[in-house]
């Protein structure tokens, strides 16, 4: 289900980098299979374990609950194994709070992936425990809007777009960013204000291979970032600026983006 759209795999689990695991909410909804498909491709991508975490409600911890949630997670481990075999991934079932649950579980350095959760399906990581989840979590988020968007075969064809106050800072969002488009083997496309500090040259190819275009924008930063995301892979946006003070990022533009961006969204910082 994943081939055509994970890079092509090693032939068994191996051990992975301590930078932290990724670790996705599954449940039986397409947004939950969805994340799953973002959480492996970025498992095998930054080479990390993957750990699936299926929450039930506490007053559900009966026996029936927890063969639902153990069946639900070993086809859901079988699938990855199957089309991912590089990803060493094991799963998880536990009682409570989705949101509380999940938070517990993170470590700092974890990267978690976050669902969307649209119409009557009541998905135990939907995206209201999604913006909480990311809002809270000291790491990486990536949040998947819609449920039906599944990444395109091609992981180079579109770009990693990354919001910044100023383009001439190494900041943590433009460090992730750089790297994710240096995995995938896409363009990276930095938006940032216009008059905010010295532009780069417009277009040009770093030490490691990525290409990198600037481009100034005017107006309000979410309206920009939203209008790139119709073409984008993902977008990456910071939390706070490198020095930890927020930005305008950290705020509305970053609920703007969960809500209504038309590819996955970074948080990060």
């Amino acid at each position: 289900m994943f081939r055509s759209i994970i890079p092509a795999p090693g032939p068994a689990p191996v051990a992975q980098s301590a930078a932290g695991a990724v670790v996705v909410g599954v449940d039986d909804s397409p947004a939950g299979h969805t994340a799953v498909v973002h959480a492996a491709i970025e498992a095998e991508l930054h080479h990390r374990d993957l750990r699936l975490l299926h929450v039930q409600p506490a007053g559900g911890a009966g026996l029936s609950a927890r063969d639902h949630g153990a069946r639900l997670l070993e086809r859901t481990t079988e699938r990855v194994r199957a089309c991912a075999p590089a990803v060493a991934v094991s799963g998880h079932l536990a009682f409570g709070a989705a949101a509380t649950v999940l938070l517990a579980e993170l470590a700092d350095d974890d990267l978690v992936v976050l669902g969307d959760r649209s119409g009557p399906a009541h998905a135990a990581f939907g995206l209201c425990i999604g913006e909480r989840v990311a809002a809270c979590h000291r790491g990486p988020a990536l949040v998947v809007r819609l449920p039906g968007l599944l990444p395109r075969p091609g992981l180079a064809d579109r770009p990693i777009v990354v919001g910044v106050d100023d383009p001439s800072r190494v900041t943590p969002a433009l460090d992730f960013a750089r790297t994710e488009a240096r995995l995938r083997g896409c363009e990276l496309v930095v938006l940032h204000a216009a008059g905010d500090g010295p532009v780069p040259p417009g277009r040009r190819e770093g030490p490691d291979g990525v290409r990198v275009y600037h481009h100034a924008v005017a107006g309000e930063p979410a309206a920009a970032l939203l209008a790139a995301s119709a073409d984008a892979a993902a977008l990456v946006v910071g939390r706070h600026s490198g020095d930890g003070a927020a930005t305008p990022l950290a705020g509305p533009v970053c609920r703007a983006l969960v809500r209504g961006a038309a590819c996955p969204v970074f948080l990060i910082g």
